[in-house]
């Protein structure tokens, strides 16, 4: 199966990385570690690294 490639507005891009950027402030704030966060979530920690990065390849349902 064929990946397509995106190209982002940098704006979308920079919310993006600012959702990823809150989500990773609350996470510390509360004191959770990646790895508890991803089994609460039930994704992997690289996803939620992902995610953390504001990368556009993520999917989240």
């Amino acid at each position: 199966m064929k990946r397509t490639k995106y190209t982002l507005l940098p704006r979308l891009t920079k919310i993006l990385e600012e959702l990823g950027e809150d989500i990773k402030l609350a996470r510390l704030r509360r004191k959770l570690s990646a790895e508890q966060i991803a089994e609460q979530a039930g994704i992997s920690r690289s996803t939620l690294w992902q995610i953390e990065k504001g990368l556009p390849n993520v999917s989240m349902g």
